[in-house]
């Protein structure tokens, strides 16, 4: 009797989960519907025009979203020559290539490093010098397809996986959970880790660091990204984490951003009229791929607490816990993603995918 229970409590979960997964079915092919439907080119040229000449902060967010929604019926397509004048213009001021991470070539023994954010300095000692690579990984060639994975809250029910997962190569931010993989994908080759998340979420790696391993597996042997020269606190926590990679044998590596090029890339989005406390690492990562990568595409960046139809959605795709205000602008960085999808810089997602 109690078998025959859970046979049919067992049959009503999977019918569930079948019926849920032909719901999304049938709303990823009902968007798209809508999508081929296209916007005249009239009606799209205003819509460029508007947002590439106007500032978010003289728009109503209400407004923008309904202009989001209807650029998701104006063709897209890559302008080169667009792409090629912004990545001069960052290769100039910031050379992602050689200098987003610290390396033995650009930080030698004895070198004295400037952290980000005062004038206070460290010098490469021998133990620092044997944390780092000797060269940086992106100096051979430009990778070809780059996808960048934002955890905003808009990628629940996006069906973007499959998308994400045929890139050549991914980004991901703040070590985020892999947990729905018809979203997110599965693939990962380099993921930020804000030092925040391992003070607060791993006990800065002083106790137990079991969980943050296992937290590490789901990226397989993607390189981790630290600011450890960002704010003196960060350092410490950094190289534990770097040690902690290390002590287990993961395949990972563990890899420090430069404050040199977190310095110059703000002062690039400084001048373009992003004034703020400071980038997020979004925005930090989307300007290193414009030099790196050929083509880009953004999938999760969605600064708003509504979607494109008006409906509550989390913050994150996995949590609903906002940022500290006041640190970033998330809203005026993804209106300068806006203003470069326009351009046909990059390719940005919003919504579900095909």
């Amino acid at each position: 009797m109690r078998l025959g229970w859970y046979l049919a409590i067992f049959t009503l979960i999977v019918l569930h989960g079948f019926y849920s997964h032909l719901q999304r079915r049938i709303e990823v092919y009902l968007w798209n519907q809508i999508k081929h439907k296209q916007l005249p080119p009239s009606q799209c040229a205003e819509i460029r025009e508007v947002i590439l000449q106007e500032s978010m902060k003289r728009m109503k967010a209400n407004t923008f979203r309904k202009y989001m929604n209807d650029l998701q019926k104006c063709p897209w397509k890559y302008n080169q020559t667009e792409h090629d004048l912004l990545r001069l213009q960052f290769g100039s001021c910031c050379d992602a290539a050689h200098m987003l991470i610290v390396t033995q070539e650009n930080s030698p023994l004895g070198f004295q490093i400037k952290y980000e954010t005062n004038s206070k300095k460290v010098t490469i000692n021998e133990k620092i010098f044997q944390m780092l690579p000797k060269v940086s990984p992106f100096t051979s060639k430009p990778l070809d397809t780059c996808a960048i994975v934002g955890n905003g809250g808009i990628l629940q029910n996006s069906f973007c996986g499959d998308e994400i997962d045929k890139t050549d190569y991914v980004f991901r931010f703040n070590l985020p959970p892999m947990t729905i993989a018809d979203d997110i994908g599965t693939k990962s080759n380099i993921v930020s880790a804000n030092p925040s998340i391992l003070i607060q979420r791993f006990h800065k790696l002083h106790e137990r660091r079991r969980p943050f391993i296992d937290l590490l597996k789901d990226y397989n042997s993607a390189m981790i990204l630290l600011p450890a020269f960002s704010y003196l606190h960060n350092m410490d926590v950094s190289f534990r984490a770097l040690h902690t990679v290390q002590d287990f044998d993961l395949p990972n590596k563990v890899i420090f951003f430069h404050p040199e090029y977190l310095k110059n890339i703000s002062i690039y989005w400084r001048k373009k009229g992003l004034k703020v406390k400071r980038l997020s690492s979004g925005l930090m990562l989307v300007s290193a791929a414009i030099e790196l990568c050929k083509k880009i595409t953004l999938y999760g960046f969605w600064p708003f607490s509504e979607d494109l139809e008006g409906d509550n959605i989390p913050h994150h795709y996995y949590d609903n816990r906002v940022p500290k205000p006041g640190f970033h602008s998330m809203p005026e960085e993804f209106y300068f993603y806006t203003q470069m999808h326009l351009k046909g810089i990059l390719h940005l997602k919003v919504g579900l995918c095909s």
